[in-house]
């Protein structure tokens, strides 16, 4: 199967998340560059607190490459 007939990643990588960031600021901070699909913040299984990093995820693959 050819790699190109998979979809584009439209996920970026947000490191250095404070524990206090909900994904509704990430979603506010970073909507302003285009249409948002999802904002994961991981959590740590056992204490249930954010684990500093996160994943917005852009409906437009083409947005991603600003920020890389």
């Amino acid at each position: 199967m050819s790699h190109c007939l998979r979809p584009p990643n439209t996920s970026l990588f947000v490191r250095n998340v404070a524990d206090d960031t909900r994904s509704e600021d990430l979603r506010r901070e970073f909507g302003r560059y285009g249409p948002i699909v999802d904002v994961y913040v991981p959590l740590d299984f056992y204490t249930r607190c954010p684990r500093g990093f996160a994943y917005v995820q852009f409906e437009d693959p083409f947005l991603r490459v600003q920020f890389v």
